[in-house]
């Protein structure tokens, strides 16, 4: 090839990259997800985050319910160029916080800290390489709690997180992870009304991790190896650390394309109900069982409809609480691509009500 061949070959690349990257999704990819037949649409969506158009910035949601109204619950959503953002179930922004580079977060009910008891959100802040911890106030309003810089001693920069509360001891954990695979479990504590924590159990994936959901009845942590498919562990430190694969979550499955990326549970019962996945490679999400091995049960995706469909999610959270026109709970994802009538906006979140999600498992059936 001579060199005047190796500029246009070039010279088309970048054209062809440059206008992926305006334009939306990459078709391969979109190609590739075209024979899940199960789609869903969302209910409604977030503001676009604060970056521009172009950056990779929403990453990771939590839903929070407000015990005492139940209108004001939230969605919180990180903001891994800038820090932690707050909506409402319509998906107005109400607050930002620039705390940091921040890329996943999690949240617990009933920490006791003191004389009072508040509900707990934790985020893995990339800026600091370390955990930052809030308390989430009745009015919707998040306060730092942690009483230091909790420091992750991972090699690499830290990256996926979950929480996890054992029912029987009452004690509270994390899980944070690296993108060399390193997981590091900690026990949060109550230290001169603000949070600790100490290290409690580490080990390593052997391969880039993110998306981790931890379920509180049954004592189980899920983590995805992006590239390598879902690991199920005991979640107490005493466990040891071995992980089962679960059948049909790699690319041995038609429909999983890497990333794996987030995790999340939804309840039917006390040990019943669903593991869900957002499979980044093909714009979908994969459903297992909650209970026994795990059985896959099929995937869906979220495509157009009042709202612009979801390509390339990274992290997403459920809830199977009945809210105000959502009976039966919400899924909320975060969007790679958002659109607005083909303009493209910052990234964002979509709220896609699980009456919705039920289509999935009406086909299945």
């Amino acid at each position: 090839m001579n060199s005047r061949s190796v500029i246009v070959t070039v010279t088309v690349l970048t054209f062809t990259l440059l206008m992926q990257s305006c334009n939306g999704p990459d078709r391969v990819s979109r190609k590739a997800g075209e024979h899940i037949k199960i789609v869903v649409q969302a209910s409604a969506e977030t503001e676009p985050t604060m970056q521009g158009k172009n950056m990779d910035s929403a990453d990771d949601p939590a839903i929070w319910l407000n015990t005492e109204n139940i209108e004001n619950s939230l969605i919180i959503g990180t903001d891994k160029k800038g820090g932690l953002a707050t909506y409402n179930l319509a998906g107005k922004q109400l607050n930002y916080y620039p705390t940091g580079y921040m890329n996943n977060c999690d949240l617990r009910y009933g920490f006791k800290l003191g004389d009072k008891t508040i509900d707990i959100l934790a985020a893995s802040n990339r800026t600091y390489n370390s955990i930052s911890l809030f308390s989430l106030n009745i009015d919707g309003e998040l306060d730092s709690i942690h009483n230091r810089k909790i420091k992750s001693q991972m090699s690499d920069e830290v990256y996926g997180l979950c929480m996890y509360k054992n029912t029987e001891t009452e004690k509270y954990y994390l899980f944070l992870n690296s993108k060399s695979g390193e997981v590091e479990q900690y026990e949060l504590f109550a230290e001169d009304n603000k949070v600790d924590a100490k290290l409690v159990r580490s080990f390593s994936l052997g391969m880039q991790a993110e998306g981790m959901v931890a379920d509180d009845i049954t004592g189980k942590l899920y983590i995805g190896k992006e590239q390598g498919g879902i690991l199920k562990f005991d979640a107490n430190p005493g466990e040891a650390a071995e992980g089962m694969f679960l059948q049909n979550s790699s690319e041995e499955n038609k429909n999983i394309r890497f990333d794996i990326e987030g995790l999340a549970i939804y309840p039917t019962d006390s040990l019943n109900g669903y593991l869900i996945a957002s499979i980044q490679g093909n714009y979908s999400y994969a459903v297992f069982e909650r209970q026994g091995n795990n059985k896959y049960l099929g995937s869906f995706r979220i495509t157009d409809g009042n709202i612009d469909g979801v390509q390339e999610t990274d992290g997403l959270d459920v809830t199977d609480s009945p809210l105000p026109g959502f009976p039966k709970g919400i899924l909320v994802v975060q969007d790679g691509f958002n659109f607005d009538n083909r303009k493209k906006k910052s990234q964002n979140f979509k709220i896609v009500s699980w009456e919705e999600v039920e289509k999935f498992f009406r086909e299945y059936r």
